[in-house]
Order: C-alpha cells, then structure tokens, then sequence
C-alpha cells in the first residue's frame, strides 16, 4: 500500500484526537506533505513534515500526538502483523465466524474466614445452546443445559438425582449473565469503557489483555451483592481468539468470588443432540422427590433428623448403614454416591440393613415429600 493509502485509510477508520477538526486539518496537512514528498526518500520527508505541521495554527501538542501515528503507517515502521493492535470488534465478528467454543471453567468463593470452595466445569457454547458440565474428582455431579430459541433451561444435580426446567422469558435471558468469552467481549462492546493491559503471555500464548468493571461479568451471581469487580479478557494476538478470562469480585460482605475461563477450544465438532438434556431413569423433578430423614455427612454411620420418616421407622443415630434394599454398599465410597441410591419418589420406599452395637436391624421407610 502506498504512503497516501495509508494515511487516507487512517483517517477514515482512527482519528486520534477527541476533535474531529483537528484531526481532519492536521492530517489535510499531512496528506499535502505527502503527496509532495512521495518520490522523496524518507530521511529527507521528515524533517520537512514536521516543520510544516508545526508552522500551522493547530495545536502543537495535538499535532504531534497525531502525526507520529501517521506517519509511522506511511512509512510503514509502525511494524507488521506481530505489532498489530488487537481490535475488539475484530475479535467480536472472529468469534461470530465459529460454530461453537468449549473451554473449562473455575469458580472459587471464598467467606472472610478465608473458606473457600471450589466448582470446576466444561462449558459448551453454542450460538443457541450452552451446556454446562459440573465436575467432582473428574466425575459429573450436575448439569446445565439452555437452549436460546426455546427459551428452555433444565439443570441436573446427579447427587440427589433431581431435575428442575424452567420456562425462560426473553427479560430472563437478557438477564442471564455472560457464559463464555465471546460474551465478554459484547459485554465489553457495549459497555464502550475498557483499559488496555498491553501484551504478554498467557496460557502459553501471546495475548493483548484488557480490562473493565462491569457487575453483568459475574456469572451465578447476586448482582446487588457485588462491592466491586473487575474483569480481564486475554486474546491471542495471531488468531484473535480470546484465551483467557478472569472476573474478579468482592462481595457486600467481604467475601470473594473469582471466575477463570480459559483452555478455549473453537470450531469442535458436537453431536447435533448434544445439548439436549439427558436424564437417567429414576430422576425426579424438585416436587416429586422423597426423603427419609437422615444426615449422611459421616456415612456409612448416619444421623436420624427428628420427627422424620426414619425415626418413626426405628431407625437411630449413629446406625451403620450396610445395605440398601438388600445391595451391598462395597462400591459406595461417598455420601454423595450414598445420597444418589437413597433418592426417589415420594410415596415409594427404600429398606436400609444397619449395624446397631452387635446388632443387624432391618427398617422399611416411605418417602415423603422434601420440606420447600
């Protein structure tokens, strides 16, 4: 591309100063100088340009702001493709071109006692589906499916083997928090206020990072419960493609929630039922499950809540249990995986076989409905 070229597209697409008359008559200047100096050779143009722009009756300090930025891209030493600033709304329309994203997510929450837990998940992004994957030592223990077009959220919790579907209205889903990188970078669009954090690696790669405050950054979160926030989003400079995000918030009170999504796949390949919500047998919605009353936290020896079905059933605290419904409890190894075999319906029952002392007791109990 020609030095005017340049210059000319410069013009069109990044005045630099917040007045466009100063822009347009500084670089009408420019273009003057350059037309005049385009068979010269750059050592002998510069002097001259800057001579000229000074001499005019713009502001110096405006004019010098903008002239070094031209004519680094006239003369093409602004650097090539490895110094090219990285343009949101590049990385918006790269990110429209792919099919889908999966990448994983962390999701800490720490109380001002310093506890914290920890959620690790997959996310599968669709343009009109999102599919969320909740991981425990590397096993599934719930889920999240929402399908745009439907309106249509169903969320999974494997421990107690319960399902809930919700009816989303659109007010819901522009409500809904952002759930993958590309939203960030909407988010960010549309908010139109971002810092930029220059370039350094991350995750390996070489990113441009930029930063916002925006309380619609915070997944699964209370958004009149957020003190501050802070978001950052890293793109890979050669693809464009986000890398790594980071929301950072402090809490009304003084606890700490962090969200990283990062490890981006683009353009995987899903099975078209994918994000089709997939229930085991035995799964019931919130309203038809049933408990018996007992407190699984030090299991296999359990803790009898009062005035519970279990109770009334004979069954005490302290009680071992050794099966259920007459299987051996060999391959259980938590209270989740226990909590998931003593689930069900409302109405049907469970037999628990317990150790009591030197004693092996038998108790049929009927679930009933969940307190609400």
């Amino acid at each position: 591309m020609r030095p005017r070229e340049n210059i000319e597209k410069f013009i069109k697409d990044a005045p630099i100063h917040s007045n466009p008359d100063v822009n347009q008559a500084v670089l009408k200047d420019l273009l003057k100088q350059i037309d005049n100096a385009e068979t010269q050779k750059p050592a002998v143009m510069l002097p001259n340009l800057g001579r000229t722009i000074m001499k005019s009756t713009i502001t110096k300090l405006a004019a010098a702001a903008t002239i070094i930025v031209a004519v680094m891209l006239a003369l093409n030493i602004a650097g090539g493709p490895d110094m090219a600033t990285v343009a949101l709304a590049d990385v918006a329309k790269k990110i429209e071109q792919t099919k889908n994203c999966v990448f994983k997510k962390t999701t800490t929450v720490s109380s001002e006692n310093h506890v914290s837990n920890a959620l690790n998940s997959l996310v599968y992004y669709a343009e009109n589906a999102v599919r969320e994957d909740v991981y425990d030592n590397e096993k599934i223990v719930s889920q999240v499916y929402v399908k745009f077009p439907d309106g249509v959220l169903v969320a999974v919790d494997h421990k107690s083997r319960v399902f809930r579907k919700m009816n989303l209205a659109d007010e819901d889903i522009e409500r809904l928090s952002p759930v993958s990188p590309g939203n960030l970078v909407d988010l960010i669009l549309s908010k139109g206020e971002y810092k930029k954090l220059g370039r350094k690696t991350v995750d390996g790669v070489l990113s441009e990072g930029f930063e916002f405050n925006d309380k619609r950054a915070m997944l699964s979160m209370d958004k009149d419960k957020i003190e501050n926030i802070v978001t950052r989003l890293w793109v890979d400079v050669s693809t464009n493609l986000p890398v790594r995000a980071e929301v950072d918030c402090i809490l009304t009170d003084n606890a700490k929630a962090r969200v990283v999504m990062y490890a981006p796949q683009w353009d995987v390949g899903l099975a078209s039922d994918f994000f089709e919500p997939k229930l085991p047998a035995g799964y019931v919605e919130p309203e038809q499950r049933g408990i018996i009353g007992i407190d699984l936290e030090n299991w296999p020896a359990i803790r009898v809540m009062p005035g519970t079905a279990a109770e009334k059933a004979g069954v005490q605290s302290g009680d071992v249990v050794l099966k259920v419904n007459g299987n051996s409890l060999s391959h259980i190894e938590s209270s989740s995986d226990a909590l998931r075999l003593l689930s069900g319906k409302v109405g049907e029952k469970v037999v628990l076989t317990v150790q009591r002392g030197e004693q092996i007791l038998t108790f049929e109990i009927e679930r009933v409905p969940a307190p609400k």
